[in-house]
């Protein structure tokens, strides 16, 4: 987008980076929106719905650029496009760019789930959503909104890669899904919902990174790699199962002493 839009016509749109960046979070909440309606309208199971999607627009991307790498995304000063680096390169404070954007988006998450009666309802949807629904708690509004804040997160990962590379390539971010759940699922997210935190999230991606940077300074090949973030996955699922298992005894036990 920052080399312009040619319309076929003799004219070509030039797109700012500030407008840039807007296009690209409504198209990743577009994405989003699109899994929400997949879920709720025609009740596809979750894991496919976005997987399919995930296929969908990867296969568009690739389709618009012939598969090929767009490079050199610096822009040009006199059609005013410059700057996207700043994402990826720029600091304040200190501080890069991107961590900002992290600090921003988690302290808006966090306050989102814990404080708001949207984040009650997440998880209440998240830990049974039939009780839910019963409960009078607009399950496909609360899903659809899930959906779309996702997405919007993916555009954001997508703008700040993109300008860390100052390139972009639909395949760039490949293994990226196989990172988000092991981090959450590190971070103390039950697959099965109706528990996480943010913070614990954030400390499991973390740990993904350094486990990642520490595997690649030892010189692990990219394959074991992957066989590793997958094993470590399952690992924390089967103990996150068990921890369920253990506390449904527990509560078993003293509603038993109870009565």
């Amino acid at each position: 987008v920052l080399n312009g839009i040619d319309l076929q016509v003799g004219y070509t749109i030039y797109f700012n980076v500030f407008e840039i960046a807007l296009i690209t979070l409504a198209v990743g909440i577009l994405i989003g929106a699109v899994n929400g309606l997949l879920i709720t309208r025609l009740n596809v199971a979750p894991f496919i719905a976005t997987l399919g999607v995930l296929y969908v627009a990867r296969g568009l991307a690739l389709l618009s650029s012939d598969g090929r790498t767009f490079p050199n995304l610096v822009g040009k000063p006199e059609l005013g496009t410059t700057g996207f680096g700043f994402l990826g390169a720029g600091r304040l404070l200190g501080l890069p760019v991107a961590i900002w954007i992290l600090i921003v988006v988690a302290l808006g998450a966090a306050y989102l789930a814990k404080y708001t009666p949207l984040g009650r309802h997440i998880f209440a949807v998240g830990g049974n959503e039939r009780a839910s629904r019963i409960s009078g708690v607009r399950v496909n509004m609360v899903k659809m909104f899930v959906y779309m804040f996702s997405g919007f997160c993916a555009a954001i990962v997508g703008l700040i890669i993109s300008s860390e590379l100052m390139a972009s390539h639909p395949a760039t971010g490949e293994s990226f899904e196989l990172n988000a759940i092991a981090a959450a699922v590190l971070g103390g997210t039950s697959m099965s919902g109706g528990r996480g935190t943010i913070g614990g999230t954030i400390v499991g991606a973390f740990v993904i990174g350094i486990l990642s940077d520490g595997l690649v300074m030892m010189g692990v090949s990219s394959f074991w790699q992957m066989v590793i973030k997958g094993l470590v996955i399952i690992v924390a699922v089967v103990v996150d199962q068990a921890q369920r298992r253990l506390q449904s005894r527990v509560t078993l036990m003293q509603m038993a002493k109870a009565g």
